[in-house]
């Protein structure tokens, strides 16, 4: 990747960091007029307030990332686990042969009427579940019955670079795939260098804040890879992108061993 690439990268990226920045004072708005006035002096509250309304503005995919997409979330079988789907700019990728049950994991609230929208829309209201939690809700998981093997498909964009404790997360999720079951990863991960990598380090000191918990400078191949056992291990930059993005990206599947 050259350098101007790179810089081309950084400046798009920035695009973001400033907008997460423009968005706090009308996030800081939302909680005031909801009647929830302290809740701008929470720190997690008032990022949760702000991703949320910066995603309703920029949040849509461009052209090129629901190509990558579709590529990757076609893919799905049987039961699946959707990590946090959002408003449900993904769902209308999912093949309805394919699948025969799905769960949307998705603990901002914020989210959810739109994502049922969306659900609605893509004709899969009868086998899509919301379930408002995180994934590290092992208990409440359980009630849905999703529990160790009980998944034929785990499809993760663009949300593993958020979850708490993601090294322990991502174990527990191999745990509740099935043996030969199928982890559809497009993922932000650490740049491999140049560039991209200093303009992470540098905006991962506040980016998390701005995009409620997003790390920038997350290592989630390796801790993907270090899960469990697999037979299959195959994530990959995409095309014409060479990993010294600001934003770099990991896409492909990996098969749980049987």
């Amino acid at each position: 990747m050259t350098v101007l690439s790179q810089i081309r990268s950084i400046f798009y990226g920035s695009i973001y960091l400033t907008a997460g920045f423009a968005s706090l004072p009308f996030a800081a708005l939302g909680l005031i007029l909801k009647g929830r006035p302290f809740d701008i002096f929470n720190k997690s509250k008032l990022s949760e307030a702000n991703f949320t309304f910066l995603w309703s503005i920029m949040g849509r995919p461009s052209a090129a990332v629901e190509k990558l997409m579709n590529k990757t979330i076609s893919q799905a079988y049987g039961v699946v686990l959707d990590l946090g789907p959002g408003t449900g700019f993904t769902v209308h990728h999912f093949d309805k042969s394919k699948v025969t049950k799905v769960f949307g994991i998705e603990p901002n609230k914020a989210f959810h009427p739109a994502l049922q929208a969306a659900v609605d829309a893509a004709g899969l209201t009868d086998i899509y579940t919301i379930v408002g939690t995180g994934v590290e809700d092992s208990e409440t998981l359980k009630k849905f019955g999703i529990e160790e093997g009980s998944i034929d498909t785990i499809v993760a964009c663009m949300v593993l670079c958020s979850i708490p404790e993601p090294k322990a997360t991502i174990a527990q999720l191999y745990k509740i795939l099935a043996p030969g079951g199928l982890f559809l990863v497009l993922e932000h991960v650490k740049a491999k260098g140049g560039l991209g990598v200093i303009a992470q380090d540098l905006a991962n000191v506040v980016w998390p804040f701005l995009m409620a918990g997003c790390d920038l400078c997350r290592p989630t191949e390796a801790y993907l890879y270090g899960a469990g056992e697999w037979e299959v291990k195959d994530l990959k930059h995409p095309e014409g992108t060479g990993g010294y993005e600001f934003i770099t990206s990991t896409q492909g599947r990996l098969i749980k061993a049987k």
